[in-house]
């Protein structure tokens, strides 16, 4: 009964943890995210040389959802934090990514974490892995029973099948299931971009697991691209970044094309935080004097209801949303970033009104076409 009880008992610091780390997406951070995606593909060969030497010790982890709950199942030791724990895949909403060991904001910048009180996927008990609403994570609310996902460790390679889904309060517990499962979380809503009260669960139980041969994770590589806003040379070394510029922020919305393959690949990050980043330089540019504010940002943006010359203040008073416009194939092509009301000074004049600025993509590049406030 004791050994039951152990099995059955509650992660309930796994999601006070995940709470804690996933409190607001650490914008100063966007480019390492993609690269960081990169360079932790090249760790394969080092994680498949660790699956060799586990089987050659005669260790197995490979527990079979049939096996009685009582049994004895090795249990693999856990990564150190910062190291590869595993290889993610659900083939539904195109997830392919590197999972790292631990739950820290900076880790889970990067990559979806593997959260080191639970056990490791394929081992009996609740394995809980944690990302960002934002990116790796952003759809998976679109999982029903039976859906596949599919974690390679270097203990062989499991495939899961959701059962449910469900939300719950950030520090609710989660069950520790007397069988092989895992936990996909991250923050709900799951298109916010600030600290919520709740986090969406999808729980799925083990249905197979077999070894990993080398050939099984070559889909698993992912390449993310970085975005980069193109800025006057005078505002280009400025801390603008969310956690410098300390504004509030809602929602960000993805219209006119699939946004699975940008979230699934953490591209998202990278794309939100450059905008958020253009949206804070162009409220520097015009607290600068002269009538030519926006001078240095490329050919030609518009600047619409600022009739006189700077320098203008314009202090945001509501959250900032993001839309990203993309095309048939699902790659952004424009950006708004707007706040329902910011209080505007300058010239003479003093009013409250809404404030947004507009973006083209191009590639990777993010070009600044229009700013307003009316």
């Amino acid at each position: 009964m004791r050994a039951k009880g152990r099995k059955r008992r509650l992660l309930g610091a796994a999601l006070i943890t995940i709470g804690a780390a996933v409190v607001a997406l650490p914008f100063v951070l966007p480019a390492y995210a993609a690269w960081r995606q990169a360079q932790l593909a090249s760790a394969r060969p080092a994680w498949r040389a660790a699956r060799d030497t586990a089987r050659a010790g005669g260790a197995s982890a490979l527990a079979s959802p049939a096996a009685p709950a009582g049994a004895a199942v090795a249990v693999p030791a856990q990564p150190q934090v910062g190291q590869v724990a595993a290889f993610l895949r659900v083939p539904k909403i195109d997830l392919a990514a590197t999972v790292l060991q631990g739950t820290a904001d900076a880790l889970l910048a990067s990559a979806p974490g593997h959260e080191p009180q639970s056990v490791m996927p394929g081992s009996v008990g609740t394995s809980v892995i944690v990302a960002h609403n934002l990116t790796f994570f952003r759809h998976i609310d679109l999982l029903r029973p039976g859906d596949r996902i599919v974690a390679g460790t270097a203990q062989g390679v499991f495939t899961f099948e959701v059962s449910h889904s469900l939300r719950v309060a950030a520090d609710s517990p989660l069950p520790n299931t007397p069988w092989p499962s895992i936990a996909l979380v991250a923050c709900y809503p799951l298109n916010a971009l600030y600290y919520t009260p709740q986090r969406f669960v999808v729980e799925a139980k083990l249905v197979s697991a077999s070894p990993a041969p080398a050939e099984s994770l070559a889909s698993l590589r992912p390449s993310p691209p970085q975005f980069l806003a193109t800025l006057p040379s005078d505002l280009a070394q400025v801390p603008l970044w969310l956690s410098d510029t300390h504004l509030e922020v809602g929602q960000a919305t993805f219209s006119g094309g699939p946004s699975l393959k940008l979230s699934a690949s953490g591209a998202s990050w990278s794309l939100v935080a450059q905008s958020i980043r253009m949206f804070a330089a162009s409220l520097a540019a015009l607290a600068r004097p002269g009538a030519s504010p926006l001078a240095g940002f490329g050919p030609g943006p518009a600047l619409v209801g600022f009739a006189g010359p700077g320098p203008w203040r314009v202090e945001p008073e509501a959250p900032l949303d993001i839309a990203v416009q993309l095309n048939p194939s699902g790659v952004p092509v424009a950006v708004s970033v707007s706040t329902a009301a910011a209080r505007v000074r300058g010239d003479g004049v003093a009013r409250v009104a809404p404030y947004r600025v507009d973006l083209a993509v191009n590639g990777a590049t993010l070009q600044l076409t229009r700013v307003y406030s009316l």
